[in-house]
């Protein structure tokens, strides 16, 4: 029970600043532009740098753990992490010294989160590891999609920003400390591996996934030259990758063919990558809702969006006891939270630009509950489910599906809604008449309302304010066709999870 409650006590002091991390360029990212001098679209490279590295380092990890004691690595890239914070703490006006440390923090971030969980796997029995995997996700995803919107957009604006740097580092500190106590595990066997090529093929092929899904909309996608160029290059990349460790297997099976080959295995990371998808997709559509429609500040939508944070904790908590008990089938915990973060899209869609705070609390609580539970349940299947010795590759490529997931679901639905805005706005612009009868209509009720209170208002502004009504309804119109948009995804790949189950089952009962 000591040893136990050692590891749940390190994973919350280690990945409570790695979620926190990653949420500052959301909340953060204006006040951090001004303190380095540095332009929105240049913090946005900062920001596909952090992420890059994050996959990077996913993909690198099973080899560095194979190489490395476990606990070693652990600490030695809390370490790093803090040294990173307290870079950026101290540092003003000098952009390439904060970007290294993103760049070291986003590597930092991968290596904590895969070691915490094979010493966790290792180190505690089922029903403990169901529980600290809760934390864990409370910390790197839950708490950055509920609490630290709003607890950081409060925090830059009454203190600087840098101070959250100073605190992260001392429970980086704290948590290296702590990890010197762990008892560590059996290091990893160095198992039959792919050779380096299709490592560094399947490095550059992630890089250039992450920035074409986070920076595509800039290039308007397909469009721009420099965008299908890129694109071409990471599919040979990816092709390249998989030849060379096919053609790997003739002197026998490698650990990384026996991983990706097993019909299970690959069930599972469909499963990461649809829970990416929904989760990040639906939860960047709602925080357009709030900024565009509701016009909430950052600091409004995430007070707004707190009940949704006891949601997401209630699904986390339903999650676990279903993993601990018999009697209702786990894989049914899954399909309900994907038809619940439907459902809570759907609300969305019917709402007008009018909506008010109690008309967005359901929808929002629906979305949440969903959440907890569809991430909460394939993570903790999918650590139950590795063996022993396939456990460091297996966790790497799960949280590289669920971040791809992820990227994928914010960017197409990010262009999406940027497609559906400009047909809205040129929709609303046709039945205006070319902008001749109804704008004078519309000017000349102005002036009768003006006119009963008091003052008369100009051609000008009369026409600015009906350009700010068509503005909000294109707003409102392109993201409800793009919740839809969202809907008929979902309900496309969903079937894909259940098919895969199904042949699951089957082929486990016929090799039974």
């Amino acid at each position: 029970m000591n040893r136990s409650f050692s590891l749940a006590l390190l994973a919350v002091i280690a990945m409570l600043p790695v979620g926190l991390t990653s949420a500052m360029f959301r909340a953060m990212s204006t006040h951090m532009a001004v303190t380095n001098g540095l332009s929105p679209d240049e913090m946005s490279h900062l920001d596909i740098g952090f992420m890059m590295t994050q996959l990077v380092m996913l993909l690198l990890a099973p080899l560095i753990l194979r190489r490395c004691r476990i606990n070693v690595a652990l600490r030695r890239a809390l370490m790093m992490a803090a040294v990173s914070h307290l870079v950026i703490a101290v540092t003003d006006h000098a952009p390439l010294l904060q970007a290294g440390a993103w760049l070291a923090l986003g590597a930092c971030a991968s290596l904590i989160l895969v070691s915490l969980n094979l010493l966790i796997l290792a180190r505690c029995r089922y029903r403990t590891i169901t529980v600290i995997t809760a934390l864990i996700l409370l910390c790197s995803t839950l708490l950055p999609m509920g609490v630290y919107p709003w607890l950081l957009s409060w925090l830059a604006e009454e203190t600087a920003w840098q101070f959250l740097s100073y605190l992260l580092a001392g429970m980086l500190l704290t948590a290296q400390l702590m990890a010197e106590w762990v008892t560590d595990i059996r290091q990893p066997q160095r198992e039959r591996k792919s050779n380096v090529l299709p490592y560094l093929l399947m490095t550059g092929c992630l890089v250039l996934i992450a920035y074409l899904l986070m920076r595509g909309s800039y290039y308007n996608w397909f469009d721009h030259p420099r965008f299908r160029w890129m694109t071409g290059v990471t599919a040979m990349l990816a092709l390249g990758a998989l030849v060379l460790m096919q053609a790997g297997q003739r002197s026998g099976h490698t650990l990384n063919r026996k991983l990706l080959t097993n019909l299970h295995n690959n069930v599972f990371m469909y499963n990461g990558f649809l829970a990416g998808f929904g989760v990040m997709a639906s939860g960047a559509l709602v925080a357009n809702f709030l900024s565009h429609v509701m016009h909430y500040s950052h600091e409004n939508a995430g007070l707004i969006q707190l009940p949704s944070f006891l949601a997401m904790l209630a699904g986390m908590l339903l999650s676990v006891v279903a993993a601990n008990q018999h009697r209702f089938p786990r894989d049914m915990i899954t399909p309900i939270g994907v038809l619940m973060i439907i459902g809570s899209v759907v609300m969305f869609s019917h709402l007008p630009s009018y909506a008010g705070p109690d008309e967005l609390l359901f929808p929002l609580c629906l979305r949440g509950l969903g959440v907890g539970l569809l991430n909460v349940s394939v993570t903790i299947a999918m650590l139950a489910h590795f063996k022993p010795e396939h456990r460091p590759e297996g966790i790497s490529v799960f949280y590289i599906f669920r971040t791809l997931g992820g990227l994928a679901g914010s960017a197409i639905f990010a262009r999406i809604m940027q497609i559906t805005r400009y047909e809205s706005m040129s929709e609303l612009a046709r039945t205006l008449d070319n902008g001749g009868q109804a704008v004078e209509q519309y000017t000349q009720a102005m002036k009768r309302l003006a006119l009963t209170q008091g003052y008369l208002p100009s051609r000008t502004l009369s026409a600015g304010q009906l350009s700010q009504t068509l503005k909000l309804e294109a707003s409102t119109l392109a993201l409800s066709n793009t919740f839809l948009a969202f809907v008929i995804a979902i309900l496309l790949l969903a079937p894909v999870m259940i098919i895969g189950k199904k042949l699951v089952a089957r082929h486990q009962s016929t090799s039974c």
